[in-house]
């Protein structure tokens, strides 16, 4: 048998599964998210945001902004004081652990924003998803590129990168392809978001390398949209 050319084989899985549903974006991700909550019933897996209060993220808090939107929305998070502080305040939380996670109740469109790469049993988190899915439902994910100039520019820069102290993995268009299709998932659209937004620096120094890096990569996504800042996944359910 004569030796596999993992090249040739990753170029044709690229070019026949991943390149048809990529799409390239230039909008904010929470916004992309939203196109696909509107009307819907909504289960929201790792909805607290746990770096400000809502007061100062309303703009781009995304289970609020889900709220306004949808139909319904229920969210889950494992942060019991940040919880019952969103429950005091009205909105429909609960605690969970979403890697093993049964609510008794099916929904429309499972969202976990910036949350697949913090997890450790990514195969455990997705059978909860497809728990909770209605048989036509979606799964929304975004998630930093692995592939995105940001991570190049910042081990350029730094040595390392600098905005991971938290996360156990990355993930590629074709990687979490791979992962979904392996866990039961069919991937029906991969969006490739590069934003003209920038994330928030106290430093007026990081402010300007973060503005720099950004219209550098926007530039550079024009021709090679895969090294974009994130990716946001949607899949559904393998029929059986």
């Amino acid at each position: 048998m004569s030796p596999t050319n993992h090249f040739q084989r990753t170029c044709d899985f690229f070019s026949s599964e991943v390149k048809p549903i990529i799409q390239y974006s230039t909008r904010r991700r929470v916004d992309i998210i939203l196109d696909y909550v509107s009307g819907k019933s909504v289960l929201d897996l790792g909805c607290v945001e746990h770096e400000s209060i809502i007061s100062e993220k309303k703009e781009w808090w995304l289970h609020g902004l889900i709220r306004q939107k949808a139909n319904s929305v229920c969210g889950v998070d494992y942060d019991e004081h940040a919880v019952n502080e969103l429950k005091q305040e009205g909105w429909n939380v609960c605690v969970g652990n979403v890697e093993d996670l049964c609510l008794n109740e099916k929904f429309d469109v499972v969202a976990a924003g910036e949350l697949f790469e913090h997890l450790t049993n990514h195969r455990s988190f997705l059978e909860s998803v497809k728990r909770h899915l209605l048989s036509d439902g979606i799964f929304v994910a975004s998630m930093p590129n692995a592939n995105s100039f940001n991570y190049f520019f910042q081990s350029l820069v730094f040595g390392h990168e600098v905005d991971a102290w938290d996360h156990t993995s990355f993930f590629t268009p074709v990687t979490i392809t791979v992962m979904l299709k392996k866990c039961g998932m069919v991937p029906i659209s991969i969006v490739l978001y590069q934003p003209d937004e920038i994330y928030h620096h106290d430093n007026r120094w990081h402010r300007l390398l973060a503005c720099c890096s950004n219209r550098l990569q926007q530039l550079l996504c024009k021709f090679r949209p895969t090294m974009s800042r994130g990716l946001i996944i949607i899949a559904k359910c393998k029929s059986d």
